[in-house]
């Protein structure tokens, strides 16, 4: 190689370490902004008063609610989960069943316990637009009046949620996840903003704050009690431990921080548990019944919607607790959750693309969309190339330490001390009584974040990436569904 060529190649090297140093300087700033903004707008509801369930539940405009179950394959465990949610405290709610496509001994147990009787009558189906698996049968249950069971063939998570929505009664309808455990008030949390509308102003969609479950909740009970401080029960196993952390710093920057400003931006509701406007979802044809999407897609179509029919429709984000999900607890159901979810971030973005950037769309379009795109979607790329750098960098003469020690503290700053003040935050909000040792824990393992946890997480959702671009292509499966990730039913 001669030296221009020599002189070209590390020009070009050193034009990707001060690419990488911009995008990590950005990135700080805005997540450095969001927490901020997070953090004004919990100080200020610190000193307000709880708010008193009981008397909301009382409320004659709470309006009622059909929540969807769908489920597949769960002989063991359907007639406890069914069991929860027909003991929620709401004053006006269905509950739907939708079991779908189960080969075991599912549809059985639900028949034996709440002895379901098949609708003999016509159904009238709401219609969203687009077809669902077929639906086998309707049944009501003889012990509990709002209890309704739909038999359909297998379709997926989402396919099963469209059918849901078809037989559901109420204007409003919750998504359960397969995984989800329910807060004891969860519904009541997230009908208040509903009930607290301005006049005008009509909330379409509302997603709060997720949990990650503890064995001794799991196992005990599945709802919170009013009034009482929770104990914290932090995980014993390092990987539960850094993904509670990485939970705690996600709804609060992503979540919180972004509806600070009250723009109608918000595009971060959870797969676990969201609440929907039955209507305007029905308007824009349901959920995708493709595994690839996430429950993304349909918040950006409901953000769309709402731009072309000048509606004045707001998605909202409830800072509490509302539910909890079991997490992996081994790496490789780690890996094989990211690559999952960092699949179906690259195909939503993807199919949504046209809303990127453009100013049609507003805030969404020219901030929030290339926000996740800059740091959720391409961030993993970034932040291990960046590793790859300073490990190539020790053995190039021509680029310097400084330019490396740089590098280095923007990547521990971006990543353990930001999730350390966050841990800190969480602990001064004191939403759980953690003891000084248990802070201690929290922050040791927040500042190590960057030195393990966020590279392991970042090469999983690199490879995530890297099979989303594949299957672009017309390469490769479906990446699985929710269903996927439920345990073992023994």
């Amino acid at each position: 190689m001669n030296e221009r060529w020599l002189e070209l190649l590390q020009s070009l090297i050193l034009l990707c370490y001060k690419g990488i140093w911009i995008y990590l300087v950005v990135v700080i700033i805005a997540c450095i902004w969001l927490f901020l903004a997070a953090v004004r707008t919990m100080m200020r509801k610190k000193d307000l008063d709880l708010l008193h369930y009981d008397e909301v539940l009382n409320e004659a405009l709470a309006p009622p609610v059909s929540v969807l179950l769908p489920v597949h394959n769960r002989e063991k465990t359907i007639i406890a989960d069914v069991s929860h949610l027909l003991d929620i405290h709401y004053g006006c709610y269905e509950v739907i069943v939708i079991n779908d496509g189960s080969t075991d001994g599912t549809m059985e147990r639900l028949m034996e316990m709440y002895e379901l009787s098949k609708v003999k009558s016509k159904i009238h189906y709401s219609s969203i637009g687009q077809a669902v698996g077929e639906i086998r049968g309707a049944y009501r249950s003889l012990r509990y009046d709002n209890l309704v069971v739909v038999d359909k063939q297998y379709g997926g998570h989402s396919d099963a949620l469209n059918a849901g929505i078809r037989v559901s009664q109420y204007p409003y309808f919750a998504s359960i996840g397969p995984t989800t455990i329910l807060d004891k008030y969860a519904f009541v949390k997230m009908m208040k903003p509903v009930m607290a509308a301005l006049p005008g102003e009509e909330i379409i969609a509302c997603g709060g704050r997720l949990e990650l479950a503890d064995s001794q909740r799991v196992s005990c009970s599945r709802f919170h009690i009013q009034g009482e401080k929770p104990a914290a029960a932090l995980p014993r196993s390092p990987l539960l431990m850094m993904q509670r952390i990485e939970y705690i710093r996600a709804f609060l920057i992503s979540g919180l921080g972004l509806v600070r400003y009250n723009i109608n931006t918000l595009l971060f509701t959870s797969e676990a548990f969201g609440l929907f406007k039955k209507s305007y979802v029905m308007e824009i044809g349901g959920f995708n019944p493709d595994p690839r999407m996430a429950h993304l897609e349909l918040i950006m179509r409901l953000h769309k919607h709402m731009k072309q029919i000048k509606g004045r429709g707001r998605i909202v984000y409830i800072d509490d607790p509302v539910c909890s999900m079991k997490a992996p607890e081994s790496c490789t159901g780690l890996h094989q959750q990211r690559i999952r979810w960092h699949r179906q971030l690259t195909n939503t973005m993807w199919e949504q693309r046209e809303m990127a950037g453009n100013p049609k769309y507003g805030w969404m379009g020219m901030v929030t969309i290339p926000y996740f795109i800059m740091v959720e979607l391409i961030g993993p790329v970034l932040e291990v190339g960046t590793l790859l750098l300073l490990g190539v960098g020790l053995l190039l003469p021509f680029v310097e330490n400084s330019l490396l020690v740089v590098l280095g503290m923007l990547l521990v700053l971006y990543g353990s001390l930001l999730s350390a003040a966050v841990i800190l935050f969480e602990v001064w909000l004191a939403r759980k009584r953690y003891t000084a040792r248990e802070v201690t824990r929290l922050f040791l393992y927040a500042l190590s974040e960057s030195f393990w946890f966020r590279p392991m997480n970042n090469i999983f959702r690199v490879h995530g990436l890297i099979k989303a671009i594949w299957s672009l292509r017309g390469h490769g499966g479906s990446g699985g569904s929710a269903y996927s990730e439920l345990p073992a039913d023994k």
